[in-house]
Parts: C-alpha cells; sequence; structure tokens
C-alpha cells in the first residue's frame, strides 16, 4: 500500500536524542573555540613590548589616526590579561601584516626618510600625498606616518632591525629629514 503508515519504502535511520554519543566512543568534550591572534610589536618611550592583537579588517594606521584605545596581548601572558594603550603614549609599531585592497591605496610620492624619536634612529620609505613632505599640519591632523622597508635602532644598537612596515607617532619626533 502506497501512503500507508505501516508500509515504507525506504530506510529510515535510528533518531539521536541531542547530547547522546553511541558506546564505544564516550562522550567528547567540545574542543575550545580559538580566535587566532596576529603578531604585533609595540614600542613606548620606556618600553619595547611584543606581543598580539586581536584580527581586524582596518589597517593600523586607520585606528590609530582615530585615535582609538589599541587592545594589547604582552608575549607570555594570560588570555585574560589584555592591556589598552592610547595613540598618545606610542612612539613605533610593527604592524600585523595587512594587504589593502586596490579601493583603498592612493597613489603616493615615495621618500626616503630618516627620522630620530626618542631613542631610536629609524629609516624608510614614506608614502606621502604629493606636497605633505614635513608639513607641521601633518603631524597635527595625521600624526602617524607608516614606512616600508624600514630599519630602526636605538642608539646602542651596533645593527639596526629591518622590517616591512613601521608606524612611526610623528607627535614625538625630534628630527626628520630626507636620506
Amino acid at each position: 500500500m502506497i501512503g500507508s503508515a505501516t508500509s515504507k519504502s525506504y530506510r529510515q535511520s535510528p533518531r539521536r536524542e541531542v547530547g547522546i554519543v553511541p558506546w564505544p566512543f564516550g562522550r567528547r568534550s567540545r574542543p575550545a573555540v580559538t580566535v587566532k591572534l596576529d603578531p604585533i610589536r609595540i614600542i613606548l618611550a620606556d618600553a619595547d613590548l611584543s606581543g598580539s592583537m586581536r584580527p581586524t579588517a582596518e589597517r593600523m594606521t586607520d585606528i590609530l589616526q582615530r585615535g582609538t584605545a589599541l587592545s594589547f596581548l604582552p608575549a607570555g601572558s594570560d588570555p585574560s590579561e589584555w592591556v589598552e594603550f592610547t595613540p598618545e603614549q606610542i612612539l613605533l609599531i610593527v604592524p600585523p601584516l595587512h594587504s589593502s585592497p586596490r579601493r583603498m591605496r592612493a597613489e603616493r610620492h615615495q621618500q626616503e626618510v630618516f627620522i630620530r624619536i626618542g631613542e631610536y634612529a629609524v629609516t624608510g620609505t614614506a608614502h606621502l600625498r604629493r606636497g605633505q613632505g614635513q608639513d607641521l599640519y601633518l603631524r597635527a591632523t595625521h600624526p602617524f606616518l607608516p614606512l616600508t622597508d624600514a630599519t630602526f635602532a636605538r642608539a646602542d644598537q651596533a645593527d639596526p632591525e629591518r622590517v616591512e612596515t613601521l608606524i612611526v607617532n610623528l607627535k614625538w619626533v625630534e628630527e626628520f629629514g630626507e636620506r
């Protein structure tokens, strides 16, 4: 009989209740949800810190220009020990790697620069809008300058460190010039 409740032409799998796992597998705990953190290095006037930050779709420079506090998990710390830094506290940042979408990239003039900030000497390629150069107005409105192919070192370091990207807080700059 087709359509009868007593006759079935297909095989129905047995119904399982949620939370019941058949023997011999036993009960398995759910794996902990892990969030991949991005590596970051923050250099303050009195500290050089390595650690992690939560991933973001925004460029680090945009976050800093907006004045948003930066949440940072120092290396080796308990995952509950996040620290916040205001952009004004930061001298230099080695940000996580980030590729901006093509639509976000504006044509820029590339200029090799030398910067002295605190006890650090910095060199790199600044990507500036035409006429931006050493403009004091730039320092007031956009205090964070990203450099590519950058090197930086303290006065007591023999070999400078080379990084792909370094962001400099122009409010702390003592000397700024072209190379």
